[in-house]
């Protein structure tokens, strides 16, 4: 058991505000790049994480963590 204390001047209610919200992500691929999204919509998604072994991948703006992108789906 963990036991967390919190020294806050906020109240609980905006501490505690969705932390039981269920966090889905999909792992896509664009551009020889791997990205974990969450998903927005059926081809729309948040970038969360940037997975690649090239430096230069993450000074892109364009694959930036927040960044709202559109994909492909691939059946």
């Amino acid at each position: 058991m963990i036991l967390l204390i919190l020294y806050t001047s906020m109240p609980i209610e905006l501490v505690i505000e969705g932390m039981d919200k269920k966090y889905e992500f999909k792992e896509i691929e664009i551009e020889a790049v791997k990205l974990i999204i969450e998903p927005i919509s059926v081809n729309q998604g948040k970038i969360v994480k940037l997975i690649s072994t090239d430096p230069q991948d993450y000074l892109n703006p364009n694959l930036s963590p927040g960044k709202i992108i559109t994909f492909a789906l691939n059946k």
